[in-house]
């Protein structure tokens, strides 16, 4: 064969291989149907992979990342041109159906509210050691937006400054996964736990344990206008009907009597070690801990003492007042 032939079919072997070569490498590829239907791909990484993009694709190619996007936007919008490029780039066999097709990048994103702006704030002052209470802020932050799964993380306060004086603060707060902080302030009001009514208790009803329970109020208000210690309303008698969910004043309750005047009574007789018990009649009312009359009904006697249960009153026998009685017995 002459050298002529011989260089032409080395030269069409050539032609065929570079031809070959390049369709050989291309990947058949979709778009993915879940982007082309809706038009939206909800990106919750970075960068953006081809396998984002494209169903049909090896693992490997499908891991890529997509070349010159770096990290986009919420927003950002890939055009038909732009998708056929890229998948032109990546030795993808793939066209778009319509010129005018387009996929929107849509990062999903969750918000910080004032709530967590609160709680976050209450918890840096007391690390800190400055008082804590109900915080009321000057002016309430606009939501900080973060990514999916990163409000979890919360929020981080620093340049945290209290003054005592005006119990005021200022603070620089923004999320704890980055992103812009914002300058806070607002004052800090102390609060008390105050006894409230369970249920509405009626004028002259007994006021019993399950009757109360514990509400948080100003501490300023608390402490100058209602009862803070459970222990003063547990046993005592409304003055007035006292309602629900409402705190309790001094002057709303009146002591309850444990003795009754003319009731009959046990009259304990009390010596060092020694007690005696006897029956008697109450010659007023009392509640625990008053002291009151009574009168011994098997001596005919009138004693004092102090009432130290229901329906009971407890006289020492050191201190034992006898008064005489009406029909005219003399004192022992």
């Amino acid at each position: 064969m002459s050298r002529a032939p011989r260089f032409l079919l080395s030269l069409v072997g050539l032609l065929l291989t570079l031809l070959i070569v390049p369709i050989a490498a291309q990947a058949a590829a979709t778009l993915k149907s879940g982007v082309q239907s809706s038009g939206v791909l909800v990106l919750d990484k970075p960068d953006v992979r081809l396998g984002d993009l494209f169903d049909g694709l090896p693992t490997d190619i499908a891991a890529r990342p997509v070349r010159g996007l770096g990290v986009p936007e919420s927003g950002t919008v890939l055009d038909a041109e732009r998708l056929e490029a890229i998948a032109r780039e990546n030795g993808l066999s793939w066209r778009p159906a319509s010129p005018t097709l387009s996929i929107r990048i849509d990062r999903p994103v969750e918000q910080i509210g004032e709530e967590m702006v609160l709680q976050t704030v209450t918890q840096a002052l007391a690390v800190q050691g400055h008082p804590t209470g109900e915080i009321r802020l000057d002016t309430p932050p606009a939501p900080f937006t973060v990514g999916r799964g990163q409000a979890r993380q919360g929020l981080r306060v620093s340049d945290l400054s209290f003054d005592p004086k005006l119990s005021r603060f200022t603070a620089q707060i923004g999320p704890a996964a980055g992103g812009e902080t914002r300058r806070v302030a607002g004052r800090v009001i102390a609060m008390a736990d105050v006894p409230v009514m369970t249920r509405a208790v009626g004028t002259g009803e007994v006021i019993q344990a399950g009757d109360v329970s514990i509400q948080r109020l100003r501490a300023d208000q608390a402490g100058r206008s209602y009862v803070v210690d459970p222990d003063r309303i547990i046993g005592k008698t409304a003055r007035r009907t006292l309602l629900a969910g409402q705190p309790v004043r001094p002057g709303d309750l009146n002591a309850t009597m444990m003795v009754q005047k003319n009731a009959p009574i046990t009259v304990n007789v009390v010596s060092g070690s020694m007690a005696l018990a006897m029956q008697g009649k109450a010659l007023d009312d009392g509640a625990l801990g008053d002291m009151v009359r009574v009168l011994n009904i098997r001596s005919n006697k009138v004693l004092s003492g102090i009432v130290s249960a229901p329906s009971t009153v407890t006289v020492q026998a050191t201190v034992v007042t006898v008064a005489p009685t009406a029909s005219g017995a003399r004192t022992n």
